[in-house]
């Protein structure tokens, strides 16, 4: 008998669209600080380190700023005086060095370049990150007496090797360097928040899988009014990789099905913010109509068509959502992909990505998954497979176990902002 993999509660309304998340803030509260020490014991490393002839090590004769590129360059600590790092590239302004998986750079002028022998880190593995709520002082040694090679800069999340007693471990210019835990705090992850319908509230009728267009302008104003930056799926591929630096206030924002109400509702106001999100499309649905449609609350769900996500994607991202199996077994109430094969599986969604473009991540029907729908997301090249269970996305979990915070008008304001902030 076929194992399934359920994970979230459901519950089926009018609309077929509901589903419950499993949390209140108190519960994740709890959850993320037993995390952060689970993350603490289970993090401890065997350092490896050798002594390695380097052919290019650069040594400063002053402070410098160390930048990581993404749309622009931005800074992300000062390298100290003295300190010396293996450099892997140059052009004609800066030097490249790596950051764990990261390449980093360090502007041309007051450094020595030579060839020289350097006590190299060996692990590569990134085992998580941290978060800097003020500037880091990284140390030789895991010894506050020991020389300091560099200051991180507030604001971030780092990836580290893991952890040694007291001490943070991170990889840069292919060294150790050393954070002690009382300055900075383990990152419990990117705050994934998934809606549905978007609605005027008047309009509603049911709270459960709806949110409410006053609700929403109100949570994304005050993301805009906190500065955060709302990220891409590629972005959070290659932070649960560990080879990208991302803001502590950041988010990504999905949208599950690519309802017209979101067009109607919910692209206004990102747009107006600079604010991108993910719309996870049932690609079977988007032929239902062709070209724009006028949009009708009181009649049957609304999809969009492809020329609406044509129009939309300035703000728009496209993910996969499976082709025609977001459907519920009526006897089993179970999605119905967990019938089919890993081929047939398979089969639909490549019919989903081929409507897609450049689509990296799945987002479960009703949260339900099993072992061969993972197999059939790696076989189409699908990186990123999104539940329905509460919680951080991190690198504790598979990349195919992606938690996400469930948004309906059910949820309170002040829940809202303890996702996207985190135990602070």
């Amino acid at each position: 008998m076929k194992k399934f993999i359920t994970v979230g509660v459901f519950a089926v309304c009018v609309i077929l669209l509901t589903i419950e998340y499993i949390s209140s803030s108190q519960i994740i509260e709890r959850a993320v600080a037993n995390e952060r020490e689970a993350v603490l014991a289970n993090n401890e490393i065997q350092l490896e380190q050798a002594t390695h002839l380097f052919e290019k090590v650069i040594m400063l004769k002053e402070a410098q700023p160390i930048y990581i590129k993404g749309t622009a360059l931005v800074e992300i600590g000062a390298v100290q005086p003295s300190a010396s790092f293996a450099i892997v590239g140059e052009d004609e302004l800066y030097y490249e060095l790596r950051f764990g998986k990261i390449s980093a750079f360090i502007k041309k002028g007051s450094a020595i370049i030579e060839k020289r022998q350097l006590k190299a880190l060996v692990n590569t593995e990134v085992a998580n990150s941290i978060k800097t709520k003020q500037e880091v002082t990284v140390y030789e040694e895991m010894s506050f007496n020991s020389g300091k090679i560099m200051q991180l800069a507030q604001g971030f999340r780092y990836p580290v090797v893991g952890k040694l007693g007291d001490w943070f471990v991170i990889k840069v210019g292919e060294r150790a360097g050393y954070i002690h835990r009382q300055s900075a705090e383990i990152d419990e992850g990117i705050p994934v928040l998934v809606y549905h319908h978007i609605l005027p509230k008047e309009e509603m009728m049911t709270e459960a899988s709806t949110v409410s267009a006053q609700s929403f302008e109100q949570q994304m104003n005050y993301l805009a009014d906190e500065q955060f930056e709302t990220i891409t799926t590629a972005q959070l591929y290659d932070y649960l990789e560990g080879r990208i630096i991302l803001p502590i206030d950041c988010v990504l924002i999905t949208f599950d099905d690519g309802l017209l109400s979101t067009k109607e509702y919910a692209y206004p106001v990102l747009k107006e913010h600079g604010f991108t999100a993910v719309q996870h499309i049932i690609s079977s649905r988007t032929t239902r109509f062709e070209g724009a449609q006028v949009f009708n609350s009181e009649g049957p769900l609304q999809f969009f068509t492809e020329y609406e996500m044509q129009q939309l994607a300035d703000v728009f991202q496209y993910e996969a959502h499976t082709h025609n199996l977001h459907q519920l077994n009526g006897e089993t109430g179970l999605a119905v992909g967990l019938e089919y094969s890993s081929a047939e599986i398979a089969a639909d969604l490549q019919l989903n990505v081929a409507t897609l473009k450049n689509a990296t991540s799945l987002a479960y029907p009703f949260g339900h998954y099993n072992e061969a729908m993972i197999a059939a997301m790696k076989e189409v090249g699908l990186l990123i497979g999104f539940t329905t269970t509460e919680g951080y996305a991190n690198m504790q979990q598979s990349n195919y176990k992606v938690n996400r915070f469930g948004m309906t008008e059910n949820k309170t304001f002040e829940q809202f902002t303890s996702y996207v902030k985190g135990v602070r």
